[in-house]
């Protein structure tokens, strides 16, 4: 247990000098964003449809906008400016990727997500690119079928990757077949949203069950991607899904301060093999702490056959313990009512 207080140590620092730089909202927005589809008419219209491509960094991006503007109403009570609607720590999350190159083709064959020739490609031959597609297509088309974005499925249409199009799904029906307990999921945690009795815990509760599960597919589907990186970085990516296991246990709220905080302390770039952390000399020393200490975490989980992560929950299943976890990042971030 001593490894994972640390690493819950290292999350609260993190976010807490980070946020402090920041005043705007507007600042704190992935990249992009402005650039990116707000509606579903602003996607291009062909044959009475509109076209997404979620291979193009805006476009995919849009999906999120869409979710942040149609959720709105539900998490107002919550604070102003829909900052703490929780489906913000998607969008960064995959501005991150783009920021830092992991939605770049790591193959090197195409010049699919470098720039300047090709800036806004995202490559399906990236791991990142393939996890997050299932994090945000799908809650997307969950969304649709619950009724929360007010269109229907016939009015658009998503388009396939270049290769490996069997591995993706496109369509309601399609993704209910081929991932149908995440669309599950991801109907529940809207239903639930929809309830005038939901509560801020509950959204949480729901929105991690849904999270996880959306990983569930891609991480046994796409390991072949581990191949194209350094031993480094593929390394950091299977801690980096573990670790996604843990933060989903305490109900970490995804807000826009909160999340945008975390991500200050992430690898700026893809990992080299000569990558070693505490010792890399263009991160900082958050970045190299965030990084040693989602390595240990990693090798505790393996190490122990996710006993540790089994403890963590029966810690965190504590509402309590969430409450008291939570309340020192609010003291950190100075904002403790």
């Amino acid at each position: 247990m001593a490894v994972l207080a640390s690493f819950v140590w290292v999350l609260v620092g993190c976010i807490s000098a980070a946020v402090a730089e920041d005043s705007n909202i507007s600042d704190l927005y992935p990249p992009f964003w402005e650039e990116s589809p707000e509606e579903l008419s602003d996607y291009r219209l062909e044959d009475g449809k509109h076209i997404i491509n979620p291979w193009v960094f805006t476009d995919r991006m849009g999906l999120y906008r869409i979710l942040l503007n149609r959720t709105a109403p539900y998490f107002a009570s919550y604070g102003p400016e829909n900052e703490q609607n929780l489906f913000w720590g998607l969008p960064l999350q995959f501005g991150w990727q783009h920021s830092s190159g992991r939605l770049a083709d790591p193959t090197g064959k195409t010049d699919c997500g470098y720039g300047p020739v090709n800036p806004l490609c995202v490559s399906v031959d990236s791991w990142w690119a393939d996890a997050n597609y299932f994090l945000s297509v799908i809650p997307f088309l969950a969304a649709v079928d619950s009724g929360v974005l007010g269109i229907t499925s016939d009015q658009f249409t998503i388009l396939p990757p270049p290769q490996d199009q069997w591995k993706f799904c496109y369509s309601v029906s399609d993704c209910k077949e081929l991932v149908g307990e995440t669309m599950d999921s991801w109907n529940t945690f809207f239903e639930y949203m929809k309830l005038p009795s939901s509560d801020f815990d509950g959204l949480l509760k729901n929105l991690w069950a849904a999270h996880t599960s959306s990983l569930g597919y891609p991480l046994s589907v796409f390991e072949d991607r581990y191949a194209y990186y350094s031993d480094q970085e593929s390394k950091f990516e299977k801690n980096w899904a573990i670790a996604v296991d843990y933060i989903a246990a305490a109900y970490y709220p995804t807000t826009l301060i909160r999340t945008h905080g975390f991500q200050k302390g992430l690898p700026p770039r893809i990992l080299l093999d000569t990558d070693i952390a505490p010792f890399i000399a263009d991160f900082t020393a958050t970045q190299n702490t965030v990084l040693l200490s989602l390595t240990a975490l990693g090798d505790t989980d393996r190490l122990t056959g996710s006993f540790s992560l089994t403890a963590w929950k029966i810690l965190m299943s504590s509402k309590f313990a969430r409450e008291q976890f939570l309340k020192a990042l609010e003291t950190l971030l100075g904002t403790s009512t």
